[in-house]
């Protein structure tokens, strides 16, 4: 259903019936007015008073009312009552790729007015609200897009800013780039690095900016384009920043070279992993093989993995009581893999082959009881859960309300019983 079907239905009460509509907006049944604010056959006028009601309730339905005049959805997205103008918000999202066929200048003026309060409203649940309904837009007039969607991406508080960041097509490189150079939160990089179909330019300021978890994401996007010359920098780089190992393993169209320079210091699992690739031409499979077996025969270390090294670090700073949270967080930031496990594990008192084996597991619910465990936060669960284990945003478990653990303590305990008895450790 276009705008324009949207602002004229096909058919309107009328008569005795609207009579009755308008003597139930005048009257004192509160839950007879919210009922008929919901109603998509009234007329403008009719919705217009009903905008005024005393009641929350009665507004958020006029809000939510496609039929609602422009006008009204104009004071409505100011109303004192978040959840009112959070309506007014998930409908506006819906409307505005229909903007531009507007035939009145003035309603199309009075909607890109209202979508740019909503981004800019003081709230950011109802930024949020407005930022995750309008994050999918494939198309949208220009004013919409600077005026609305570039203020989103902007915004300094992560749950807004996600939604466009991630998955809107309609930010420009410029853009994307501005707030590599200059993010607004920690996990600006990171996110952007996720997008579908990064560009080489992108990639190319993700790498530049040289942080090391949102370049581990960006290797772990199969649509990133990375140049070859960024990408054998990121080779040369990469012996020392095990959470590249996987990604850069499983990277598409890799060069010869590249898959020898890779055969050089990635774990033994994971040669074998790039030796079976389809992609991979017989003499570079011959070859890492062939690693393989020098690696075995002269007794060598299967990686340059420090992970000895970072638990040492880790055990130093747990005796000396600072091994805190901050400290997980920036080590989770820079890729430092091998020192956040080594962490959970300290923090936990589980041994490493389990905290291995949650980390790894895929499991959303593993991996949060796995926080829990180390006394982390559940915002620092949720960053574990899509920096360390790679589970998909969709399969991540979030903070609740107030940030809290949304699982229950005996499920949480049951999880980390669960892994202990697999790995003997319990």
């Amino acid at each position: 259903m276009n705008l324009q079907e949207r602002r004229e239905p096909e058919a309107s009460i009328t008569g005795k019936e609207l009579e009755n509509a308008a003597r139930i907006a005048r009257g004192n049944d509160v839950e007879a007015r919210r009922s008929l604010a919901a109603r998509e056959d009234l007329p403008p006028e009719l919705l217009f008073f009903l905008a005024e009601d005393k009641d929350d309730q009665v507004r958020q339905h006029v809000g939510g009312n496609p039929q609602t005049p422009r006008r009204a959805d104009q004071f409505l997205a100011r109303d004192h009552d978040e959840a009112v103008r959070a309506a007014v918000a998930d409908k506006m999202a819906r409307a505005a790729r229909d903007i531009a066929t507007e035939r009145r200048t003035a309603q199309r003026s009075l909607g890109i007015e209202v979508l740019e309060t909503l981004a800019r409203d003081t709230a950011a649940k109802v930024r949020a609200r407005l930022s995750d309904a309008i994050g999918d837009l494939e198309r949208a007039p220009e004013d919409v897009i600077r005026q609305v969607i570039e203020v989103l991406a902007r915004d300094t508080a992560i749950e807004v800013a996600r939604p466009v960041l991630e998955r809107s097509p309609l930010l420009s490189d410029d853009l994307l780039v501005s707030l590599i150079e200059a993010p607004k939160f920690d996990d600006t990089r990171t996110l952007i690095s996720k997008r579908a179909h990064v560009s080489e330019r992108v990639s190319d300021a993700i790498v530049g900016s040289e942080d090391e978890g949102a370049i581990a994401s960006l290797l772990a996007n199969t649509s990133a384009q990375i140049r070859e010359e960024t990408l054998d920098q990121l080779l040369d780089a990469a012996p020392t920043k095990t959470a590249w190992h996987a990604p850069l393993v499983r990277r598409p169209k890799l060069a010869a070279r590249q898959v020898d320079r890779l055969g050089e210091f990635v774990a033994a699992a994971l040669v074998e992993e790039l030796a079976n690739r389809t992609d991979i031409d017989a003499v570079s499979s011959k070859r890492l093989r062939e690693m393989m077996s020098l690696r075995i025969d002269n007794d060598a270390p299967v990686s340059t993995d420090p992970s000895a090294r970072e638990r040492n670090k880790v055990v130093e700073l747990y005796n000396s009581g600072r091994l805190g949270p901050k400290v997980i967080d920036d080590a989770l930031r820079q890729g430092r893999r091998a020192f956040v496990m080594a962490a959970l594990s300290v923090r936990s008192g589980l041994d490493e082959p389990t905290v291995h084996a949650m980390v790894n597991s895929a499991s959303a619910r593993a991996v949060t009881a796995l926080a829990w465990k180390s006394e982390l936060s559940m915002e620092a669960a949720e960053k574990i859960q899509r920096q360390l284990s790679y589970i998909p945003d969709a399969k991540i478990i979030k903070p609740g309300i107030q940030g809290e653990y949304p699982m229950s303590v005996s499920d949480l305990q049951m999880q980390i019983r669960l892994f202990a008895e697999k790995s003997g450790s319990a």
